[in-house]
């Protein structure tokens, strides 16, 4: 009987290795839908882009399939996509000053990447983009609020594409093309982040000299024009070249009149990568959550800038679970991914509402 036991617990041991080795990785969608389980795409074996925690743009591997895209967040609204043997950068805000949470690399660390798309010209989403950009060679994209610092920062003029979001822009790039979108940028209630400011930065030690001078370091590579509100933030449509579509939107503002245009234009995004606004009280910030859904309709929903600062040197994360949970509220079919710094998510892109699947 022993013996037995034995016999079964190693078959069992067995199916189970089986199993993962056949499984490349699992799509956040899986849970909802057979469509993933499609044997053509499930018996390639392991991937180890979509298990491993170095960045493809830093030296880690990129994806083996060429209908794989891997996301991955690097704090704030950065992120990577690969795709293709392609890298797109999400904002560029990697060396942050040592009150923040190690990321785990240096913006000197990143050595490759195609294309830098600038949501807009706040330092904390574009202060490493020129240094990024010089060194990888990447085009890079945004307002003109955001190209005049690259430009001031010697950014060759053949590298940057100055965007207004206006007009059906459409930049066609090797295996994807980029919709820019007029955004807004969020203006949270001040009387909300005024008291939270005070309470918390009351809370914390006074930065020493060498600290100031970092963040003003850090601070100069950005600009505080009052017009990145309005016309200085900038959505991002991207297209997979198989109809994979991500939106993305690296802050929580209201929804402008150029998004719900370009959106009327289609069913739906299969991922939308969406900044938390930054009320910080729940309630205010599930309702601009669920304006963007609204209008995105994705598929999948990641949350953007949630470990993002207030005035003050460290960061007060925003909460999440009360926004998932008021987004599935709304579309119970949503799924809603959130993951650590570097943690990659993988998307088998040649299942989309583009190619038919219905949401």
């Amino acid at each position: 009987m022993l013996n037995a036991s034995k016999a079964v617990l190693a078959g069992l041991a067995s199916l189970s290795v089986g199993a993962a080795c056949a499984q490349p990785f699992s799509d956040p969608r899986s849970e909802r839908s057979d469509a993933f389980a499609a044997a053509a795409f499930t018996s390639l074996p392991r991937d180890p882009a979509c298990y491993d925690d170095r960045l493809t743009s830093t030296g880690g591997p990129g994806p083996q399939n060429p209908h794989t895209l891997v996301v991955r967040w690097t704090g704030f609204s950065n992120f990577e996509l690969a795709y293709k043997g392609k890298i797109i950068l999400l904002d560029a805000y990697f060396d942050r000053g040592r009150d923040y949470p190690p990321l785990g690399f240096a913006a000197a660390d990143v050595k490759k990447a195609d294309v830098i798309l600038l949501g807009h010209g706040h330092y904390d989403h574009m202060s490493d983009a020129a240094s990024v950009g010089l060194r990888t060679g990447a085009t890079l994209v945004g307002a003109a609020l955001s190209t005049d610092v690259l430009k001031s920062e010697q950014v060759p003029p053949a590298q940057i594409r100055t965007v207004s979001g206006k007009g059906d822009e459409v930049l066609s790039f090797d295996g994807f093309s980029v919709q820019p979108i007029l955004a807004r940028h969020g203006q949270p209630d001040k009387h909300v982040t005024q008291v939270m400011e005070d309470a918390y930065n009351s809370l914390l030690a006074k930065p020493t000299a060498d600290e100031e001078a970092e963040e003003k370091a850090i601070q100069a590579r950005g600009t505080f024009d009052p017009r990145v509100i309005t016309e200085g933030t900038i959505a991002y449509l991207i297209t997979l070249d198989d109809g994979f579509r991500i939106m993305y939107r690296d802050s929580g503002g209201h929804v402008t009149d150029e998004e719900r245009a370009a959106m009327a234009k289609i069913a739906g995004v299969d991922l939308a990568i969406v900044g938390l606004s930054a009320d910080i009280l729940n309630v205010p910030t599930e309702q601009q959550a669920i304006e963007h859904l609204n209008v995105y309709k994705p598929d999948v929903f990641m949350p953007a800038h949630h470990d993002g600062a207030l005035r003050g040197h460290m960061p007060l994360w925003r909460a999440t679970e009360p926004v998932f949970q008021a987004l599935k509220d709304a579309d119970s079919r949503l799924v809603t991914v959130s993951r650590g710094y570097r943690e990659p998510v993988c998307f088998n892109t040649d299942i989309s509402i583009e190619n038919g699947r219905k949401r």
